[in-house]
């Protein structure tokens, strides 16, 4: 099934969508955000027969996945209602906004560019780049409109990636090393811990509580977190995001490299060309072209491994050179969102979707989002593209890359 997309011409070179908004890091360094109902409104006014989905897939992604839309969409003629509704709008929407000065307020200029990763976490937008981190602290409150404070330089080096949970900021700095810090402290500001956790860092991802660092494109380790139950919830966005309750206490209690984590698995870490994980599983592009997903077990009070079972997704042995290794990935619900250099592909449902024919300057996700979790947001040179992906899934199919711009289907090989 074909995404639903709209395009906003500005330029930008990093987008973000977090609590209603649109945050926006422009190419002049200036740091804006638009409310995101003010977008959608003009998207609406262009195609109102279709308002109740537009607003549903880009504002209210909960409203999909939630107890009353299980029940409702049991109800057979209402779920085939929604696929022929979505058919006929990926079809018929195309749809340009231009976006000035008037439609966005600015909240300051970057510190420092290049930017290198963004992360909107806990109602506080990071800025990471070569000469440090940043953090803006959006409003006290909780309210709607915005307050936010200007940057406050909070960690001294070169920043790759960032990562948030529990209260918790985790930051790649390259060859300086993994850090982490919390803001969950009297001064309410994050403090980072000046010793590395691990001597390298390119970047990291979530598993559970637990943090995988990866010193390599084809290589990590595995930190264990203990956690602590923690009686007053954060200050997250209600809009946005699911409040924990609980904390880090003892970053990396314990580790496993990735050979032990394969000791179970048909892979082979020297023929691992690039991984990266979700939360429950890991996903190889192997150096013979195949991608393989495999589910990783994390049995209680016991090692943790990879299953033997690998399931294979669909990859263009018959392309280009530049789709056997990725530029980034991101996770989305049941699947993933690979960057390459030319294109970006979409894996669900064992198709690789290409959504974009073009390059990026970056793609992002929006897994943790209550509201935007089926979301892709794809930067690239003076336009957004804004993508919202089918939220059921689709039946079984053979293996297939579907190239919807030029209307082809490539087959798995």
């Amino acid at each position: 099934m074909k995404t639903l997309r709209f395009t906003l011409k500005v330029d930008a070179i990093e987008s973000y969508i977090y609590s209603g908004h649109l945050f926006l890091i422009l190419s002049n360094g200036q740091i804006v955000y638009s409310p995101l109902s003010r977008v959608i409104s003009k998207l609406v006014n262009e195609y109102p027969d279709f308002e109740n989905l537009i607003r549903v897939s880009f504002q209210r992604n909960d409203y999909l996945n939630n107890r009353q839309a299980e029940v409702f969409f049991g109800i057979g003629e209402m779920k085939k209602s929604f696929i022929h509704l979505w058919e006929e709008a990926s079809e018929e929407m195309e749809f340009t906004i231009i976006l000035d000065g008037n439609d966005y307020t600015v909240i300051d200029e970057v510190p420092s560019m290049p930017v290198l990763d963004l992360k909107m976490y806990a109602m506080r937008l990071y800025v990471g780049s070569k000469e440090g981190l940043y953090e803006i602290n959006l409003n006290s409150d909780d309210r709607y409109n915005l307050e936010p404070t200007k940057p406050q330089k909070r960690f001294d080096g070169k920043v790759t990636c960032l990562n948030a949970k529990s209260g918790e900021i985790i930051i790649s700095s390259n060859s300086n090393g993994l850090f982490h810090g919390t803001f969950l402290n009297s001064s309410n500001n994050l403090k980072v811990n000046e010793k590395p956790v691990a001597e390298k860092s390119i970047r990291t991802a979530w598993s559970g509580y637990d943090v995988i660092n990866y010193d390599k494109q084809n290589d990590f380790e595995y930190y264990v977190n203990e956690t602590e139950k923690i009686e007053n919830k954060l200050n997250y966005s209600k809009f946005d995001e699911d409040s924990e309750r609980r904390r880090i206490t003892d970053f990396g209690s314990s580790k496993y490299d990735i050979s032990t984590l394969l000791n179970y698995s048909r892979i082979e870490k020297k023929e691992i060309n690039y991984c990266f994980n979700s939360s429950t599983s890991g996903f190889f592009f192997m150096k013979d072209g195949s991608f393989l997903n495999i589910n990783l077990n994390k049995p209680k009070d016991k090692q943790l491994y990879f299953v033997s079972k690998n399931k294979a997704l669909p990859t263009l042995k018959n392309g280009s050179a530049n789709f056997f290794k990725p530029l980034s990935t991101s996770i989305v619900p049941e699947g993933c969102v690979v960057e390459y250099f030319d294109k970006v592909v979409l894996y669900q449902n064992s198709k690789a979707k290409i959504i974009e024919n073009t390059p990026a300057i970056n793609v992002r996700t929006y897994p943790s989002s209550k509201r935007y979790r089926n979301l892709i947001s794809v930067t690239k040179e003076k336009e957004i593209t804004i993508h919202s992906i089918f939220p059921f899934k689709e039946d079984s199919f053979a293996l297939t890359i579907e190239d919807f711009e030029n209307n082809s289907v490539f087959e798995f090989l």
